[in-house]
């Protein structure tokens, strides 16, 4: 290939898709590349959820990095038809294919959610099980069809799903014979696989969209690791939050008006599709649903989202939120010597045409389609009476949590700022005890504009789905303007953090930027502790519902064979710890045990106790009827 000019593009580190842009060019200069297929290839790996989709993630953004260069555009521009067609396929279609895909059910689904309003507040036409219309109904809507139109394309998408399990099935079938194609298909059901092909399809979008939009497509190094050892529950959270546990999460809410609004039992598959983008790195990781691991994960999940802030982590919620707003940001030049600048690497401010779309008209857009779709819903009477303005209390229960966090922000810092200096000398954990304040009041500031709003709905489930959906848009659109249009570079190092939590802002190095370094940090310990408490919220949403499967009698043999193909006599045994770290793994187990049971009763209380409750008390209050 190189004799015929097939060189790879100059890059600064290691190369990347070197061998395709080699190939391009030398098909480019006239050569012709021979196809050779083998039955078997000679080359094996251990490849486990996390290595395949780093791998995944690699070809995505190598893809982003391929669609924007000349090469790309030669050939788009000068190839025949049918030669483009093959190459567009074997190229670049695929990853536009993953897109629209993920895209479409994003359309699907708002599509759904604007239908239940209808449904819920409109009189509906019904018709005969003959589909004969009923007569006797003036004034009502004949939305029939759109539901029917509906059921058709879930039904559609559903075949075309089941169609591409044929070539696998078929396969088996000619070669092994038909109890051996039905084992096989059993086996690719049991390990899960239509639920990794869900999440494939959204790691491939995510990679390749955040490629063209951001750049920095780099290689990425799958690594050799054994797929038999479990990660632990913050890792693979940060690791796949942003690409799409966040996005799932969302989905699984607007499924969750659908359902209350207009339920049909076709919603069933985007329902296990969503819950795929939410729990599939959970779901394929090995021993999951080991019990003793799974309270251990939760208490390292709490040390997880604590640590960071009386001194550096490198595995903390702080670093981790602060990274993933980097690519937006961007680092200073600017180097103090601190280690935790080591942790970080270099970052570009990513341009404003960049941003514009993706992180500000986009964001802005879905919450003008999700607030439209709540004040429609609140501008019918409910037993007669007119409700209040819809526009006032979607803008409460979005931006009410968050001046209660700016309160208690400026609170903190006045505390930390005067007492600081002082008191961290004799309590080196007062940064660590402020932070942990801050964050606790941020959490029941959010739950308790939940359940105000929710009483202003007068306990209405479906109201109060539709108007999260509408104050969790508002929110993530007001977080991202800030982030992209307000916020300065990021310090490679965390001083800044550290010093707002602990007063001690000249002795950290910052020069003459300890004077601006405050006001931007307010701005950033808003965003945090709104996310912190949207995080620590959906995270232990994520765990109850992981935790229902360890009610079954050895459920951690059973997953572990649909995991791995193995009978339970073949499966790797579990580590030998000592006396020693067998009594504080039972200490730790108990203790946290009853932490977690006591959270998930409070959460649950939230949730039952007013509707147990609405109809024996009165709840009155002049004021709150009148917004």
């Amino acid at each position: 290939m190189t004799t015929r000019g097939g060189v790879a593009k100059a890059q600064k580190g290691l190369h990347l898709n070197e061998d395709i842009f080699g190939g391009m060019t030398a098909f480019q200069r006239g050569g012709r590349i021979k196809h050779s297929e083998y039955y078997q290839c000679g080359k094996g790996r251990d490849l486990g959820f996390g290595t395949i989709l780093n791998f995944q993630t690699k070809i995505g953004t190598g893809m982003g990095e391929q669609m924007i260069s000349r090469e790309y555009y030669y050939l788009g521009t000068q190839l025949p038809m049918d030669r483009f067609l093959t190459f567009y396929y074997g190229h670049g279609g695929f990853h536009v294919n993953n897109i629209l895909v993920i895209f479409s059910v994003q359309i699907i689904t708002t599509t759904m959610v604007y239908l239940g309003t209808l449904n819920e507040t409109l009189d509906i036409c019904e018709y005969s099980s003959s589909g004969d219309y009923l007569g006797g109904q003036p004034g009502c809507y004949n939305l029939s069809p759109l539901f029917g139109w509906i059921e058709r394309t879930i039904i559609s998408i559903f075949l075309v799903f089941m169609i591409a399990f044929l070539p696998l099935f078929l396969t088996e079938l000619t070669e092994r014979g038909a109890f051996r194609a039905v084992v096989r298909l059993a086996k690719h059901f049991l390990s899960l696989s239509p639920l990794f092909e869900v999440f494939s399809t959204q790691i491939y979008r995510h990679s390749i969209v955040t490629s063209l939009t951001f750049g920095g497509a780099r290689y990425i190094a799958t690594g050799r690791g054994f797929a038999t050892s479990r990660i632990s529950f913050p890792i693979l959270f940060s690791r796949f939050a942003g690409p799409s546990i966040y996005m799932g999460m969302r989905t699984l809410m607007m499924l969750l008006f659908v359902t209350l609004t207009n339920w049909i039992p076709h919603i069933i598959y985007f329902w296990i599709s969503s819950l795929a983008l939410t729990i599939a790195p959970f779901l394929f990781n090995p021993h999951q649903f080991s019990r003793s691991d799974f309270i251990i994960d939760y208490r390292e999940f709490l040390r997880w989202m604590s640590r960071g802030n009386s001194r550096s982590h490198a595995n903390s919620w702080i670093g981790y939120c602060r990274l993933s707003r980097t690519r937006i940001t961007g680092y200073k030049k600017k180097r103090l010597g601190h280690p935790s600048e080591k942790l970080s690497g270099d970052v570009a401010r990513a341009g404003w045409r960049t941003v514009i779309f993706s992180e500000i008209l986009w964001p802005i857009s879905m919450a003008i389609i999700l607030a439209v779709a709540y004040m429609y819903m609140e501008s019918f009477p409910v037993n007669g009476n007119q409700q209040g303005s819809a526009f006032v209390r979607v803008l409460i229960f979005a931006f009410g949590p968050v001046v209660w966090n700016a309160a208690i922000l400026a609170l903190g810092f006045l505390t930390s700022l005067f007492l600081g200096p002082m008191l961290t000398r004799v309590m080196p954990k007062f940064p660590a005890v402020i932070a942990a304040s801050v964050h606790c009041l941020a959490v029941l500031g959010l739950l308790g504009f939940f359940e105000f709003i929710w009483y202003l709905e007068r306990w209405r489930v479906a109201n109060i789905v539709i108007g999260m959906l509408a104050a969790i848009a508002i929110q993530r659109a007001f977080f991202k303007t800030i982030i992209s249009l307000f916020l300065t570079r990021e310090f490679k190092n965390d001083e800044a953090n550290r010093a707002w939590w602990s007063g001690r802002w000249w002795s950290t190095g910052l020069g003459r930027h300890a004077f601006s370094q405050p006001l931007r940090e307010f701005l950033v310990k808003i965003v945090e502790c709104s996310l912190f408490a949207a995080d620590l919220i959906c995270c232990h949403i994520i765990l109850i519902g992981l935790s229902i499967p360890l009610l079954i009698p050895f459920i951690d043999k059973i997953h572990s064979t649909g995991l791995f193909w193995l009978r339970p006599s073949k499966q790797i045994r579990p580590p030998i710890f000592s006396f020693k770290v067998r009594a504080q793994r039972r200490s730790i187990v108990l203790r946290y045990s009853l932490l977690y049971l006591a959270v998930v009763c409070c959460l649950a209380a939230l949730i039952v106790v007013p509707l147990v409750i609405k109809n024996q008390v009165d709840f009155s209050c002049d004021i709150c009827q009148r917004i």
